[in-house]
């Protein structure tokens, strides 16, 4: 079977919100630092933000790698990689912004052939 390019932007994407996402659930304190200033306001520990921001990542990739409500999880994976990359600027944010854009395309097109939502009537 010939692999789509939707559907390998999707599992690439997946790959990428899944590892990170592990990462944040795993080791918070190495997170702490890429949190904005103004998350401080918060009455919520860094590593307890970082931690949810994990878990958000791990379920929507997830989500995304099986093709299950896939236009709705890239577009809020994808919008949730755009803010951070707005919030960090520079040559990381550049990329990031090239990834969420890449993101959304897949919540703008129909759903490949390897998706659940593909297989639902």
């Amino acid at each position: 079977m010939q692999l789509r390019s939707a559907a390998a932007i999707r599992f690439a994407m997946a790959a990428l919100f899944l590892w990170f996402g592990a990462m944040q659930l795993t080791e918070p304190a190495a997170w702490v630092g890429f949190l904005p200033e103004w998350t401080g306001y918060f009455p919520i520990p860094a590593e307890i933000l970082i931690r949810m921001n994990g878990l958000f990542e791990v379920l929507f990739a997830l989500l995304l790698a099986v093709g299950a409500f896939t236009r709705v999880v890239a577009f809020l994976l994808g919008a949730h990689l755009l803010f951070i990359a707005v919030s960090v600027g520079g040559a990381i944010g550049v990329r990031d912004a090239a990834l969420a854009v890449t993101t959304l395309a897949l919540a703008f097109a129909a759903p490949d052939a390897l998706t659940l939502d593909a297989k639902r009537p």
